[in-house]
């Protein structure tokens, strides 16, 4: 979906503030009718009224346009953009201090491969084991697979493909326990003449019961 260079950074605007919520009045640029209106159509935001003020909430779908859009054109001339980026520095300090990070961890690239006659250090990429933190991950990379839509399938290979940092016994407890707290839904695939051997791979069992594809409601 194209959006506006503007309505970009209304997106970014929100999604730096905590829970990717704010009343319409806080944030800046100036969020017009029309602006809202075209993200809520959209599907990126909701809209509602909480007393004599609008609340803007991005969605789901906002999340996982954002995370493919990252190099997507911003307006040249606004104000708002140094407003929108010390909010994001903001967060990306308390993510650090909570990580236990430095800045050179998240933004220092990465380091070379070790060649095949030197002993060289094996670096492993970090992952997380936080259920909501992994559960958030789930939600966005399942939106990712369906093209933004819920109640659709989504293959648990291409979940995993999605989510190759997170451990593989972390990402099947916390599809485990989506599960059981009725937040997902997993299930075998019927047909078995489409079951391939990576989606034999990527199964998760029940007792002796593969289950090879996610699906949420909502």
């Amino acid at each position: 979906m194209a959006l506006t260079e503007l309505q970009t950074l209304i997106l970014w605007a929100l999604l730096a503030k905590a829970e990717g919520g704010s009343f319409q009045k806080d944030i800046r640029p100036e969020v017009t009718r029309k602006d809202r209106e075209a993200l809520v159509k959209a599907g990126l935001i909701i809209s509602e009224k909480r007393g004599s003020r609008i609340w803007l909430e991005v969605t789901e779908k906002g999340w996982a346009w954002a995370g493919d859009n990252l190099h997507a054109s911003l307006p040249k001339r606004s104000t708002a953009g140094s407003i929108v980026l010390q909010d994001w520095l903001t967060r990306l300090k308390a993510f650090m201090e909570t990580r236990g990070l430095a800045l050179a961890d998240v933004l220092a690239p990465s380091p070379p491969p070790p060649s095949g006659n030197s002993h060289s250090v094996t670096y492993k990429p970090q992952t997380t084991t936080d259920y909501s933190t992994v559960r958030s991950r789930i939600r966005r990379a399942y939106l990712e697979l369906t093209g933004g839509q819920f109640n659709a399938r989504a293959l648990l290979r291409d979940l995993r493909g999605k989510l190759i940092d997170v451990e593989r016994s972390v990402l099947d407890e916390a599809l485990k326990r989506m599960q059981r707290e009725q937040e997902a839904s997993l299930y075998q695939i019927d047909n078995r003449i489409e079951i391939t051997d990576a989606d034999r791979e990527a199964a998760i069992y029940f007792g002796s019961e593969p289950r090879h594809l996610l699906w949420i409601e909502r």
